[in-house]
């Protein structure tokens, strides 16, 4: 990709989640079945960290992912996310869950933490919204230790429009949900990287090369410092 194609990802603005807008985001992502899903996903990537890592969440949202990231005792876990609603409800849903989770606000392109302070680094479907992705990849290289992961998990660009119907047909959401939802995937497809615009962006940054694996309507990158 040309450098000016990664210049024009850097200039988009960031979606505003904050107030009912955010908290309407929490319900529709806290469902019974989707919270399973993260239980799933969250012990299936603690069976992957070192006993006692520090995991960092970049934009974790309401926290569902980083709840149950904790609750598999194996790592240590923080948050950090730009929307102050955001850090209000993961916060509260760690305590009424009982989970340790510490829930912080900040910039991903500028991130408050020091050098070298975590083993494992997790960025799901939030990639794509950030305004400044090779500060963001830079930030991400800077807080993770020698030998540290991360791992970016996001939509894929280059998903089909058949992709993404059998996608949204397998959450079985009725017609008013499957109708909104397409929508809503087809909206955000146009925000995200094709794979070799992520590797083209990860080639700017301090972590130079990177892992892509596509999966569904999705890509997973892994990154490590060296």
């Amino acid at each position: 990709m040309a450098k000016t194609e990664v210049k024009r990802h850097r200039t988009k603005l960031l979606p505003e989640m904050e107030g009912p807008v955010a908290r309407a985001y929490a319900r529709g992502r806290g469902t019974a079945p989707q919270l399973v899903q993260y239980r799933e996903a969250a012990e299936m990537l603690a069976a992957e960290v070192p006993e006692g890592a520090k995991v960092l969440e970049v934009a974790p949202g309401p926290g569902y992912f980083s709840v149950e990231l904790a609750r598999t005792g194996r790592c240590t876990v923080t948050g950090l996310d730009v929307s102050r609603t955001f850090v209000e409800l993961a916060s509260e849903y760690a305590r009424a869950q009982g989970i340790s989770v510490d829930f912080r606000r900040g910039d991903v392109a500028a991130m408050p933490f020091a050098d070298d302070s975590f083993d494992f680094l997790v960025c799901q479907a939030a990639f794509k919204n950030f305004a400044d992705p090779v500060d963001a990849l830079d930030e991400m290289h800077r807080v993770l230790r020698p030998g540290g992961t991360a791992l970016v998990q996001d939509l894929n660009k280059s998903a089909t429009g058949t992709q993404l119907d059998d996608e949204v047909a397998a959450m079985d959401l009725g017609p008013v949900g499957t109708f909104t939802t397409r929508r809503t995937l087809g909206g955000l497809r146009r925000r995200a990287y094709t794979p070799e615009q992520f590797a083209a962006t990860v080639a700017e940054s301090a972590f130079r090369t990177c892992d892509i694996t596509l999966e569904g309507i999705g890509l997973e990158v892994r990154m490590r410092k060296a």
